[in-house]
């Protein structure tokens, strides 16, 4: 569970203003908002890399939150990734199973400057899955994939431990998040609504 509890957050606009919302574990929810709504904000948040303004935030001890493809050091290949990930995380699934899934075999050996921004965002999906994490905040992840990745994202996500796990999914578009999603919510004027 992740609960938040009269929480206001500012940065150059109020984002939330004293908002009160639980996202119940063992759903997957959607976050639509447009840009500058604040979706990445709230996830920084959420991660503790941003101080709220008042309020609480209790997230689950096992989370994980990568912000952006720019994080990737384009002198460190993808294996170099993988393989911290498994390591930090005692991760159970096997590194080449996911490599194989995301079709990465070709390149993931490579520096990740070599890398095409899909190839990057494929990376950063696999170390979601590998961390094996029970809160997940994955803030606009089908970014820079083609029509065949994304479904084999959602297709890999809709396999997910259900019972366990506690997904936050960001996106631009609402027909990506209602087939996947149990809730979708939105960001509107300082409160979390649902669509």
């Amino acid at each position: 569970m992740l609960q938040l509890t009269h929480v206001t957050l500012k940065t150059r606009q109020v984002i939330l203003q004293d908002v009160d919302f639980t996202f119940e574990k063992g759903r997957i929810y959607g976050i639509l908002a447009i840009n500058g709504s604040g979706k990445t904000t709230l996830f920084r948040a959420i991660s503790n890399l941003i101080p709220i303004s008042s309020g609480n935030i209790a997230a689950p001890p096992s989370l994980f939150y990568y912000e952006s493809i720019e994080w990737l050091d384009g002198n460190l290949s993808g294996m170099d990734y993988l393989r911290l990930i498994k390591n930090i995380w005692k991760s159970g699934l096997n590194l080449r199973d996911e490599i194989a899934y995301w079709e990465m075999s070709d390149y993931i050996s490579l520096p990740i400057r070599k890398y095409s921004l899909g190839m990057k965002q494929r990376l950063v999906i696999a170390m979601y899955f590998l961390s094996q994490a029970k809160c997940w905040l994955m803030d606009e992840i089908t970014n820079g994939l083609d029509e065949y990745y994304r479904q084999k994202f959602f297709d890999r996500l809709a396999q997910i431990d259900r019972q366990e796990q506690l997904v936050l999914l960001s996106s631009h578009y609402k027909e990506e998040l209602v087939d996947v999603c149990d809730r979708v919510v939105t960001i509107h004027q300082g409160q979390i609504e649902e669509v």
